[in-house]
């Protein structure tokens, strides 16, 4: 089972292979896209109910049962975007770096963020993450180094860190991966560990710095 969630700023793809899945004797896969609102409402109800979730859907509608309830909802209609392939699949950039620590960094650093575009910049080199932000119109910033494992070629990268710290707020591992092309393409942020059978990936576009 594979689900993704994307705004055109970040995407996530989770796969788990705790599931046992039914296909038509036609279909070899199959898909559908469930709107905002009601996906919204089984994340609420989810973790206040215990046992297995049976998923069915028809053309139109997708159905949830659960031990307390029943859920039924009306797809959205078209075809879901071709998420594979925004995902850069060469990274030579690797950054492991420990969640709390660099989780603690942003929220701190990004007090002094531009209040419009809310962009950090990290700058990897050396075994150290500097995360840095300034709003010129208060005359105001602020830098912090993160000890990380990344000794290759230095790279600069800007984010916005209200999208940043969402995303490693949702990690549980107690580091974190950045995988890395060039500051033009999307990052992609990775659990050191992943649960057993379970694969998760996060991607968040980067935002252009001007030095």
């Amino acid at each position: 089972l594979t689900l993704v969630a994307t705004d055109a700023h970040k995407l996530v793809r989770y796969k788990t292979r705790h599931t046992t899945v039914t296909l038509n004797d036609d279909e070899d896969r199959t898909s559908f896209i469930l709107p905002k609102k009601p996906a919204t409402m089984l994340k609420n109800i989810l973790p206040k109910e215990s046992g297995d979730v049976e998923v069915r859907f028809d053309a139109k509608n997708a159905y949830f049962k659960l031990s307390n309830y029943t859920m039924i909802c009306r797809q959205v209609e078209g075809r879901y975007p071709n998420y594979n392939g925004v995902i850069p699949k060469e990274n030579p950039y690797k950054v492991i770096v420990d969640r709390v620590s660099l989780l603690n960094a942003l929220k701190r650093v990004s007090v002094f963020s531009n209040q419009a575009s809310n962009l950090i910049k990290l700058d990897m080199r050396d075994n150290r993450i500097t995360i840095s932000a300034q709003d010129i119109d208060f005359s105001i910033s602020a830098e912090e180094t993160v000890n990380c494992q990344y000794a290759d070629t230095p790279i600069k990268i800007g984010f916005k860190s209200a999208f940043l710290i969402e995303i490693i707020n949702t990690i549980s591992s107690s580091d974190v991966i950045l995988e890395l092309t060039d500051p033009s393409r999307a990052g992609i942020i990775l659990p050191f560990e992943n649960e057993e059978n379970e694969d998760v990936l996060m991607l968040l576009m980067p935002m252009l710095l001007n030095d």
